[in-house]
Formats: C-alpha cells, structure tokens, sequence
C-alpha cells in the first residue's frame, strides 16, 4: 500500500477543542459554550440515514458467526461502512461504532439509569459531583421518569406488587424520548462562540507548551488539517479516545484497559397478553429492569432490562427454531406481541484478559481488542441466569431460549483513572497525566464498568470535564 500524501491547510484557533458530537461531546461543550469561550467540536458527522450498497466488514471476526448488530448494519448505513473502514478493529467480539453526527445516540432508545454512589466510586468517578450533574443533564435532555407503560410492562409490574418476597427489586426506567446528541450540536449552533466541524476524522494530538495541536483529515478527501486550542477534550467514546492517544503517544503494542459487559439475551412468552391488544408497533412506551439486591465487588450483581420483541430481527430468531423457515415465520407471527425480551448484563472489571493495543500495519493502524472471560465469571454469570429465569417465571413470564450475545455499544475504559501516573492515565479532573492541555471526558477513564445504562453518566461526567476545563479560564 503506498503511503497517503496530505495536502495541509492554515491553523484555526480556538478556547476548547472537543473530539466527537456524542453524549460526552455535546455534554462538555455546553458549560464551556455558555461561558462565552470559543469552542469546537471536531467530528465525523456523517448522515446516519445515508445509504450504501457496499458490504461492510466490520471486524476481523467470521461473519458467519457474527450476531444480530451485524445482520442489521451491514447494509444498512453508510456511516457504519465508512466507520470500519476508517476505525479499524481486529476483535473476538463484535463492538459497534459510530461517525455519525450525534454518535451512538443516533440509535440509542433513550434508555437511562443512575449510578449509586459506591458505583460511582467503584468506576473512579466523584459521586457527589456527578450526582448534581445528573440534574442538569436530565433538564437539557428532558429526562422523563415515568411515562406510560404498555400491556407487558403493566401485567409486569402488578405481579411484581403482588409478590411481597420478591427477591429483587422492579422498576420502571428514566426515559428521554426521541432525544438524539445531533439536536444538541444543533442548539449549540445558537451560539456565536460555538464550531461545529464535521468530516474530520482526527488523528494524532499534541500537548505543546502553550497549546494543543489537533490534526485531522477530511473522510472525503484526505486533506489534512491541523487545529489548535488552549485545550482539548477527547469525547471520541472510549475505544477512540485511546485509539487517538496510543497513535499519539507513539504506545504501539502497549496493552491498555477494555471493558464491556456480558450479555444473555432471553425470550420470554407472556401467555397474558396472547389475547390482549399490545400496541407492538409503538415505541415510546416506558420499560422495566429488574435490578438485584446483591452486589459484586462493590456493583450491583446484575440488571435486567425488559422490552418488547423487535419485529426488525424476527428473521435473526427462525434459525433457533427446527421447524421450516415457512412454518416457524407463521408461528413466530402468531406469537410475537406476547413475546419479551429479557437483556440480562452483568458488571465487568479491570483484568488482563480484557485489554486493547494499537497494532501497526504498514501504513495503517488497528485496534486489537480481547474480551475474555474467566471460568469464575462464567460459572457466577450462567448461575445468576438460572436464578433470574426462576424469578422472570414469577413474573408471569416463560423463558423459550437463552443466547449469549458480545455485541456492544457499552464499553469503557483505555485511559483509566490512576492516582499514580500510568504511561496511559488520567488524574482525577480526567487531564491525561502527561500533559497539561489534554482531558478525556467520556469513559476511557472509567475503572470498571456496572451492569446499568451507562448513557446519563456518560454525559454527567463530561459535563463535569468541561467545567473542569472552564476553570482554568476563570
């Protein structure tokens, strides 16, 4: 492969540079853009609703074995192809991206939870502060903390009032519907001191004395670009963000920290609502989790999210069938109102057979992520899904089949937190240890990882960096 020759345009200053338009992205800039600094936010923002008939090779993984995220994606989007061709991952498991503008939250259903305050702690973050953030953060997404619920989740939680030695604890989810980061970037735009700067993928970052120099390249043209502000936040999600700053800091092969939680997905049958009107093809209705009453090493030992069976991977379920594809489309049709999907994760934390490392290949780089897991955790996980199966049957659900599923869109870690300088590391601001300009805001600085929706701390925490980053103008 011969080598890409750049053609460089003229610097632009700015206060704040962000990295990537999601969650932590859109959340950093707004204390700092409110405070009248000039900020930009430097992004893919590519269309998420952009077609494209090329195939997409999403990891080095067999496709043949790939699970549902693949089946949907692949040719689905354009900014799936175009990331994974610019994001390059070799990974044992599937890992979801994105350069949409707005990030994952594009195909995010607006799903919340809260972390308790040893959760916060446990995963590195200032429980008391994060907690405030909370607030702000659910006004400027609307955060709703109950909304209706539909046939399933009512008939749900009856039985769970009903059952006064119910083990573990049932509850209904903080939502904020249709809520996407791209509307954000969009209210940003008010602004006069605000820069959105889409097309760019970025590619290496300097801490120099006085500034941070940024340089990236259009995903159109390859022209590349160099950017300079006082100081930088990296929201590129975790996987990015190190993949930004291993190119940076020359850490080729060096083994980091990577975090994503293991899932057992099972279906359930719920025989009461087989002759009940459900409204499947609604969406916005409130969901259900079931949250244990046990903790793992200072997490809560699982969480079990319920929701309606997604009509889009009816497909995906006629091979765990052994019926003709024909006969087992009719039955699944007759049945699949009445059908509940059990999402059961469980927390996950720091260990050696969980890491990534930037590897380099000729003039390229890639992402080599490993997610093991030890026979310990494996014995708890398979023992706890027993357990959760027996309580889901006094909840007036049947579980047909249980698949585990290493699909993720929740993953952590990379540049943890370290009171102690790591040669990757982040001191309790969330500034990278060895530089004075360069903060990470999303979780690439999380220790470990608990079993709950991450998205609301995600964008508390980065609202937190951003202030933390405001300070040193004040």
């Amino acid at each position: 492969m011969t080598k890409k020759v750049y053609k460089y345009r003229s610097h632009t200053q700015f206060d704040v540079v962000i990295v990537g338009s999601g969650p932590a992205g859109v959340h950093a800039a707004y204390p700092l853009t409110e405070a009248g600094l000039q900020v930009a936010i430097i992004d893919g923002g590519l269309d998420s609703k952009k077609r494209t008939s090329k195939p997409v090779n999403f990891s080095e993984t067999d496709s043949s074995t790939a699970g549902h995220a693949y089946d949907l994606l692949r040719k689905s989007s354009y900014v799936f192809y175009k990331t994974y061709q610019l994001l390059k991952i070799k990974s044992d498991i599937e890992i979801i991206q994105s350069l949409a503008k707005g990030g994952l939250s594009e195909i995010w259903d607006g799903i919340c939870d809260f972390f308790s305050k040893e959760e916060l702690e446990k995963i590195g973050l200032p429980a008391d502060i994060i907690q405030q953030e909370y607030q702000e953060v659910a006004k400027l997404i609307n955060l709703k903390l109950k909304i209706p619920l539909d046939t399933h989740g009512r008939l749900i939680l009856q039985s769970a009032k009903n059952k006064a030695n119910l083990k573990n604890t049932v509850y209904q989810l903080p939502t904020a519907i249709s809520y996407r980061a791209s509307s954000s970037i969009e209210d940003l735009k008010r602004f006069k001191n605000f820069t959105y700067i889409p097309n760019q993928l970025v590619y290496t970052v300097k801490d120099k004395i006085e500034y941070v120099e940024i340089q990236s390249f259009s995903i159109d043209n390859s022209v590349m670009s160099t950017n300079r502000a006082n100081y930088l936040i990296l929201a590129a999600g975790s996987i990015n963000t190190t993949r930004i700053l291993l190119r940076s800091l020359g850490l080729f092969d060096y083994r980091t920290t990577f975090l994503t939680k293991a899932h057992f997905l099972t279906a359930c049958l719920n025989f009461r609502t087989l002759t009940k009107k459900t409204n499947s093809k609604k969406s916005n209705f409130g969901q259900l989790a079931i949250l244990s009453d046990e903790t793992y090493h200072g997490l809560v030992a699982f969480f079990v999210q319920l929701y309606r069976f997604n009509t889009e991977v009816l497909h995906k379920s006629l091979k765990y069938i052994p019926l003709p594809k024909v006969i087992a489309s009719m039955l699944l049709s007759f049945i699949i109102s009445s059908l509940v999907i059990a999402d059961i994760r469980f927390p996950v934390f720091e260990s050696k057979n969980k890491f990534c490392r930037l590897l380099k290949k000729g003039d390229e780089d890639v992402l080599e992520i490993s997610y093991k897991e030890n026979r310990k955790e494996l014995e708890i996980h398979r023992n706890e899904v027993n357990k959760i199966s027996r309580q889901l049957r006094s909840l007036g659900l049947l579980p047909l089949k249980t698949v585990s599923d290493y699909v993720t869109v929740h993953y952590a870690g990379g540049v943890p937190f370290r009171e102690v300088p790591t040669l990757l590391s982040v001191d309790k601001n969330g500034k990278l240890h060895q530089t004075n300009r360069i903060y990470s805001g999303d979780s690439s600085t999380w220790k470990a990882l608990p079993a709950k929706s991450p998205t609301l701390t995600i964008m508390a925490n980065a609202r937190r960096v951003g202030k933390n980053v405001l300070r040193k103008f004040n």
